[in-house]
């Protein structure tokens, strides 16, 4: 695939999937929950509708408020570039492990700044459970990459999830510990359930949801918008993961990961709209026991790794 095709492919993914991926979530949850629901497009139609809607901006906030938006979409957007979350992405230099965590983790710091700049009484307790989620999620999210970056001896995503002429069978433990581990720290990382239900209207059990109910137009626009491309990065690690998984049995060739890459991508979406049909919202003080699956599989991928480079 040329370069140029490449990049073309990649921004057309990058304005499409995001918002496809969060409206095939919502439909296949309400199907699976004997629902109609809204149509596949409806995000990009609330989109469109917020950027052409006035804002109610609370007295109390400051210049922070208004630029949280623009900071996060900007911050996630350098991570969409440097994460290799489809195969056909084209490198950059400097795609880091740990400056894509810092990136996510600069997101999750100016959302909670946001919500505390406006003083209201449910965006400072969402603020607190948030900072209390990165805390727990966190090591396991680190820790799923930094086994795979032991197998690949570097830090640098594109070499990590490059797809080599021939993956090894005994790498495919690795990858599924990986990829496991990347999806349950995903959907704490997102605020998704069994942590928290984004379709809930009771402030009070919400986090995601109470730290940007200030939000409204074209703030509350961004806001979605950057979310849902979070929503794609992370998702798409983990589909990669799962990708690498397959390619140790059978190995595509490049057009056949370029496709792959998209469609595991929406099968991931299928799991999340699986577990949320399925499940219901955990106690706040029974979060971290679901928590630490996550970093149990991400302990057992760096015991894998660390296994596999000893025996070389």
């Amino acid at each position: 695939m040329s370069i140029i095709l490449q990049w073309v492919s990649f921004w057309l993914s990058l304005l499409v999937l995001p918002l496809l991926l969060l409206g095939v979530i919502r439909k296949l949850k309400a199907r699976l929950q004997n629902r109609i629901g809204a149509p596949i497009t409806q995000p990009f139609l609330n989109f469109f509708k917020l950027m052409n809607k006035t804002e109610t901006i609370s007295e109390t906030s400051s210049w922070l408020f208004r630029t949280t938006s623009v900071i996060n979409l900007a911050s996630v957007l350098l991570v969409a570039f440097l994460a290799p979350w489809l195969s056909y992405q084209p490198a950059i230099p400097g795609d880091d492990l740990f400056l894509v965590i810092y990136l996510l983790a600069l997101v999750r710091f100016f959302t909670i700044l946001s919500s505390l700049d406006t003083a209201s009484p449910f965006g400072t307790f969402s603020s607190a459970r948030e900072a209390t989620l990165s805390l727990l999620v966190e090591p396991a999210m680190v820790l799923s990459l930094i086994a795979l970056a032991l197998s690949q001896h570097s830090t640098s995503l594109s070499k990590i999830f490059a797809f080599l002429p021939e993956i090894s069978l005994a790498s495919l433990p690795l990858w599924l510990l990986a990829g496991a581990g990347l999806f349950i720290s995903s959907l704490c990382e997102l605020s998704r359930m069994p942590i928290d239900d984004p379709t809930t209207h009771l402030e009070l059990t919400m986090v995601h949801e109470a730290m940007i109910i200030e939000n409204s137009g074209k703030n509350l626009a961004l806001t979605e918008l950057s979310y849902a491309l979070r929503m794609a990065v992370l998702f798409g690690l983990c589909a990669q993961c799962f990708l690498h998984a397959l390619c140790c049995i059978w190995h595509p060739n490049v057009l056949q990961q370029s496709l792959l890459s998209v469609v595991f991508l929406f099968l991931v979406g299928f799991a999340t709209a699986l577990v949320e049909a399925t499940a219901v919202k955990l106690p706040w003080r029974t979060a971290p026991n679901f928590i630490a699956y996550g970093l149990t599989m991400s302990l057992l991928a760096a015991f894998v790794a660390i296994a596999q480079g000893s025996l070389k």
